[in-house]
């Protein structure tokens, strides 16, 4: 059968494609290519902002939730109902308690972790360097920050304790960390209400802590005496102790904190890091003026505050300035940040996103002992 030539030459057109087709073809794929590339790598670049962003939350609200709850419990010395007696030479020109002394007591209380008892919360405003009496203990400090300083018990004795076979619990001396500061508060020989403070030593802690309970012959309380110090680190994970060429050469400011322990069976401070980012730390301060435990006037730094002032702090305002630790490409920060009587940090423009975190927070135990 024969077909017409026409026919078998638009089968032949149809068999494959021109250059030219083929070209169009390649030119749409290509486009298609780079529209999804860039769409993913627009996602990519929101999702790394949006976890940014959360860090920074993550961190501020961490670092201003562990601080505040720190300060809640300042001035807590367990069944005491009233503030431990501050040294009357402490009230005029010899200065205030050297945090970085960890003398338990001794003939000269300014430096000693007892006479220290009666000042909840200590501050130091925005140091241009620190004094002897922090350098002994806080290293790599960022310049212009404030320190806070704070001073408590431990009111969990769960370490200490022990179980007795009529079911009822009791101090346990045996569970004393050797070299570790306790306070014990209870009753003496003459039912006076007393408190003893020592750092435990198997050998003389039947003696030392031997005040009672009320209703009973058993052992008081022992808890821990808690001291903190609350600074602001020009990095995160120093090398070889020094901020140099840390973090990965690009060095995070963190809030740091030194806590009052023990090593080699004797009280020693050890560094914990909180929240990595938070550059600036400021605080206010409302301070008692007329002994009813609340604070009065305007809240002020603190930059001249004596030991009496000290003792009359019944509430801070906590400002944290925390930043991304990378920064977010093409980013230009025009906003000032609020940091109470301290002022406005102005933008910096480096590339970094900031945010500001405040928390007002009473110090329940020496208010509520007054009110």
């Amino acid at each position: 059968m024969a077909y017409p030539n026409n026919r078998f030459r638009s089968l032949r057109r149809q068999a494959g494609l021109t250059i030219v087709e083929f070209m169009v073809a390649i030119v749409i794929g290509m486009l298609l290519v780079a529209a999804i590339a860039t769409l993913i790598a627009n996602q990519s670049g929101n999702r790394a902002e949006v976890d940014r962003a959360g860090r920074i939350i993550e961190n501020g609200r961490f670092a201003l939730s562990s601080m505040a709850t720190d300060v809640q419990m300042a001035g807590y010395w367990g069944e005491l109902n009233s503030d431990p007696t501050v040294p009357s030479h402490l009230t005029t020109s010899d200065g205030l308690p050297g945090p970085c002394n960890l003398t338990v007591s001794g003939a000269d209380p300014v430096d000693s972790l007892e006479s220290a008892m009666g000042v909840a919360v200590q501050g130091y405003n925005s140091l241009s360097s620190l004094p002897s009496t922090l350098s002994g203990c806080v290293s790599n400090y960022k310049t212009g920050t404030d320190i806070l300083v704070v001073r408590r018990l431990d009111p969990d004795t769960t370490d200490v304790e022990k179980t007795n076979p009529d079911g009822s619990i009791s101090m346990d001396l045996t569970k004393l960390t050797r070299g570790q500061v306790y306070v014990q508060t209870g009753l003496d020989g003459s039912l006076s209400l007393k408190y003893k403070m020592a750092a435990a030593d198997p050998s003389s802690n039947a003696t030392t802590f031997n005040l009672t309970k009320k209703t009973t012959t058993s052992l008081a309380s022992i808890r821990k005496y808690v001291m903190h110090i609350y600074y602001i680190s020009k990095c995160s994970v120093e090398v070889s102790g020094s901020c140099t060429n840390a973090d990965g050469g690009s060095p995070i400011p963190t809030l740091k904190r030194m806590d009052l322990g023990v090593a080699s069976n004797s009280p020693a401070l050890s560094k914990i890091t909180i929240a990595e980012g938070i550059e600036n730390m400021q605080i206010d301060y409302g301070k008692d003026t007329d002994t009813d435990g609340m604070p009065n006037g305007v809240d002020t730094n603190g930059a001249t505050f004596g030991v009496q002032d000290w003792t009359n702090v019944m509430s801070l305002k906590i400002y944290l300035l925390a930043r991304s630790t990378e920064t977010s490409p093409g980013y230009t920060d025009t906003k000032t940040y609020s940091l109470g009587s301290a002022g406005a940090a102005p933008a910096t423009n480096d590339g970094y996103k900031r945010h500001v975190f405040v928390q007002s927070v009473r110090l329940v135990n020496p208010s509520m002992r007054r009110s």
